[in-house]
């Protein structure tokens, strides 16, 4: 089977969404099958095509960028080209470009599958509502023209305005999940960067504004002094400066509680975990639609906060290793930091427990069956 996934950013760029797609290109990759991914050059220091994992890389030179997104002839030459050539596409949203991709494949007689990763909500202004509004409208296309939308949860799908029309193609498969890995070296070299605190809440997320990271620093003042925010995730996500230029201006005052570590590695990533006390995830509107951050930890046996969202609270709710909070709420963070370290073990679920709600194995199955349908 040939399968082609379209999406704007892929790696090097790390989002949930970029995390999502190459892993799921990567394993149809090891089955033998002929996987292509189609995105934005979305720096000149990366190359216009390259193979990683088996996995074929094409970028689009853009025409022009607004935002976070593109215009670009070249992707639509791409498009053209690579459709016409594969048996099943994917189109990811959100993704202004998505559309172009729905259509070409449904002329070609091409299975088309789109996976709804979430909603993007910009902050407020003309400008911004007029962007928001055309990516909708984009989505709203390619949704229209696939034959089954893929949304993480249902609780997601219910909630979503866009996605209302389209319930009866629409199917949920969790995210693919694996076992974070836990390198003893790896974390003992970390081990010296957060270094040893009463306290260790974790971030894992980029420096965006829809992530909410100022409410779990205003969480501080109500929390021991003795407690470090470790920040894991790329500092210069495109189109933050405002709110990196925010979140810095926030952190002069408790700088010797906040280590911001960048963006880590698979291997790094597991060590974090295994270092954190409590997992925050702050997000603030549906362009979080579930944290995939959420289940690593869980699975590395760390519990977590995460916000009254509609699909970002499903993690908790399954396995109850956690407390959800509203959004927007230091307070609320912070006493339930308190209420899960007083109790650590009352929220701590077996890692056999959670492979079975969150399987890896049974994600990978479900896409199979989608994309031979």
């Amino acid at each position: 089977m040939s399968i082609l996934f379209t999406l704007t950013y892929y790696d090097p760029y790390v989002s949930g969404l970029t995390i999502c797609v190459k892993r799921l290109a990567e394993e149809f990759a090891k089955q033998n099958h002929t996987v292509s991914v189609l995105c934005m050059r979305h720096t000149r220091t990366i190359p216009l095509t390259e193979t990683i994992h088996n996995v074929s890389v094409i970028r689009a030179r853009p025409t022009l960028q607004f935002y976070k997104g593109f215009l670009s002839f070249d992707w639509v030459r791409q498009a053209y080209l690579l459709t016409k050539t594969s048996d099943v596409i994917v189109v990811n949203l959100p993704q202004v470009e998505g559309w172009i991709a729905a259509i070409l494949a449904k002329c070609f007689g091409k299975r088309v599958i789109a996976i709804y990763h979430c909603e993007l909500v910009l902050p407020k202004g003309i400008m911004n509502r007029c962007i928001q509004f055309g990516v909708t409208l984009a989505n709203s296309i390619a949704c229209f023209f696939s034959d089954t939308i893929i949304t993480y949860t249902d609780d997601y799908a219910r909630y979503s305005r866009v996605l209302r029309p389209f319930r009866k193609k629409i199917q949920s498969i969790y995210p693919p999940i694996p076992i974070p890995r836990v390198s003893p070296s790896t974390k003992k070299k970390l081990t010296t960067v957060i270094g040893s605190h009463k306290l260790v809440i974790g971030i894992a997320a980029r420096l965006a504004a829809e992530k909410g990271i100022e409410y779990v620093i205003e969480a501080l003042q109500y929390l021991t002094k003795d407690t470090m925010i470790a920040v894991a995730g790329p500092m210069e996500p495109v189109g933050e400066e405002a709110y990196k230029k925010k979140i810095l201006t926030l952190v002069s005052s408790n700088a010797h509680q906040i280590l911001f570590l960048g963006t880590l590695t698979q291997d790094e990533m597991g060590a974090f975990y295994a270092l954190i006390d409590v997992l925050v995830v702050s997000s603030v509107n549906s362009t979080e639609a579930f944290g995939l951050v959420q289940v690593e930890a869980m699975l590395c046996g760390v519990p977590v906060v995460a916000t009254d969202l509609p699909g970002v609270r499903v993690p908790i709710q399954q396995t109850h290793m956690g407390i959800v909070v509203p959004p927007k709420n230091a307070k609320d963070i912070a006493e339930a930091i308190i209420a899960i370290v007083k109790k650590k073990k009352s929220y701590i679920l077996p890692t056999t427990s959670i492979q079975t709600i969150f399987s890896y194995e049974q994600t990978i199955d479900a896409y199979n069956r989608c994309f031979k349908s």
